[in-house]
């Protein structure tokens, strides 16, 4: 799959995944990749990542990041997942901004991957005030969505926070998914990241019955972003709707 190359990814780079459906499969691939490639990361969130979710083996729990840095640097090599606390043992909370650029400077040259939302494990969210959290110092945003959404019901079957839909639409059909978009690049990227911000869009699950749909929803999402993919994390391939 080759997501280094297809993200173009550095070895200083500081990637937040948001959206839904495939978010948490996307960091551990990242991941992977990035401890093939010989290159140092650590996985983190700003949002929660279920316990449930994580190998034990890789975990590095603590409120002082100092601590958290003083360990890595004994195994920089391992694939470290790392946080602040656990929450009523189900969850992981992350770190602040200014305790993820200690880290990144102490760390150097250092890959951070961060899921910076929670979708409830549904393919696609729709953002309350406070969300998603992106830290200051990212680098890339990717920002992920199901196909399998496309000209679906907007109800809590596929969507998170389906309440917080801002149109009249019954179902994600065209304009929902257009207006959705903008909306998200407008109020949530453009007030804070710059052009030197990478945004990325993947419409993950392009396989089987969802391979039209996710191709017709990257003709709306690569108006919007400056790169669209589509793909399937689960099938191990990835391809730039722009080519």
């Amino acid at each position: 799959m080759n997501l280094i190359d297809t993200f173009q990814i550095t070895e200083t780079e500081v990637i937040t995944i948001t959206g839904g459906g495939g978010k948490t499969s996307l960091m551990f691939a990242l991941g992977r990749e990035l401890t093939a490639a010989g290159k140092a990361h650590v996985i983190t969130t700003t949002a929660k990542i279920c316990v449930a979710d994580v190998n034990p083996a890789q975990l590095l729990i603590d409120p002082d990041i100092d601590t958290i840095i003083a360990e890595i640097k004994k195994d920089p090599a391992k694939e470290w997942i790392i946080g602040r606390e656990e929450v009523a043992q189900q969850k992981i909370a992350g770190f602040e901004d200014a305790d993820l650029y200690k880290l990144h400077q102490a760390l150097s040259p250092l890959v951070i991957i961060n899921e910076g939302d929670g979708s409830n494990r549904r393919p696609y969210k729709f953002y309350a005030d406070y969300e998603p959290a992106i830290p200051t110092l990212t680098t890339k945003i990717i920002h992920v969505m199901g196909a399998e959404t496309f000209k679906r019901p907007i109800d809590e079957t596929l969507f998170h926070r389906s309440q917080l839909f801002d149109g009249e639409e019954l179902f994600f059909d065209e304009t929902a998914l257009k207006r959705t978009l903008a909306t998200f690049s407008r109020t949530k990227l453009d007030p804070h990241f710059g052009p030197a911000v990478d945004r990325i869009l993947l419409i993950n699950k392009a396989d089987g019955e969802h391979l039209e749909n996710a191709r017709q929803m990257a003709k709306i999402g690569k108006m919007i972003f400056p790169h669209c993919f589509i793909g399937s994390l689960k099938e191990g391939w990835i391809k730039d709707c722009r080519c």
